[in-house]
């Protein structure tokens, strides 16, 4: 090879690593804020229980050069609370995160989700995985625990007071696609399209949706005369809205 191609793919090569180191001093030194460290960023409790509480602590460490802010840490879903025991970490320290869960009503592969909104320029929204494995609820599940939905704060969060005043498919979203799905498709509860021209399977429907399932014993009965939270008429919107579904899906 020719020394003048030789030189000049060196200077090529010197010239490349020169760059990256400059872009990475760049970016460290535009991001003077902190920097979060959360250890771990997943874990998985295993095989356990329906209705208990499960806990894991988390630890979050500022690894930045300035105080890192923690604004707030949430997820979506009521049944799971995250306990920060400080908002606010010097460089270099550290603080426990405590998540709970609440498995109550919860069956099979579960996954849930802590988010941390902070002051790192690099990452502002970091996420926390929870999975779980819920042992089958409809062995030896009590219907006391069965209407902890709607007498439980944490679990009427998500089962009750989204509905409240809604009908039709704002109801329904609400409601029962956290368990069946946005578009009743099924999801840990079963589907729930059909053929609804047939006024005995649009009975069942209702029947079920009002006073609960006769063979699950995790649905539990909405109608306000089986203590639940809704009236006739927001029942009769939640079937009248799957059977527009089901006709969608050629049930005709």
């Amino acid at each position: 090879m020719h020394p003048i191609i030789t030189i000049f793919m060196l200077l090529t090569l010197l010239y490349s690593n020169l760059w990256t180191f400059t872009q990475a001093q760049t970016t460290q030194g535009n991001n003077p804020t902190g920097n979060l460290l959360i250890e771990p960023t997943e874990f998985n409790f295993g095989l356990i229980d329906e209705g208990i509480e499960v806990t894991h602590d988390f630890k979050l460490t500022n690894l930045g050069k300035t105080n890192l802010l923690i604004y707030n840490a949430y997820a979506t879903c009521g049944c799971t609370i995250p306990k920060l025991t400080k908002n606010k970490l010097k460089p270099h320290e550290s603080t426990i995160l405590k998540i709970t869960v609440d498995t109550t009503m919860k069956r099979g592969k579960v996954d849930k989700k802590v988010f941390l909104i902070t002051n790192d320029k690099i990452e502002p929204k970091s996420t926390i995985n929870l999975l779980m494995t819920v042992k089958d609820p409809h062995k030896g599940l009590t219907r006391e625990k069965m209407a902890k939905i709607f007498t439980s704060e944490k679990c009427t969060s998500c089962h009750v007071a989204r509905g409240i005043g809604l009908f039709g498919r704002d109801l329904y979203n609400a409601d029962c696609a956290m368990c069946h799905g946005p578009k009743a498709e099924g999801a840990v509860g079963p589907k729930l399209f059909g053929p609804y021209y047939d006024p005995v399977f649009t009975a069942k429907m209702t029947k079920t949706a009002s006073f609960g399932s006769q063979t699950s014993i995790t649905m539990p009965g909405f109608l306000s005369d089986a203590n639940g939270p809704l009236n006739q008429d927001q029942i009769d919107s939640i079937i009248k809205y799957l059977s527009d579904l089901s006709k969608l899906r050629h049930y005709q």
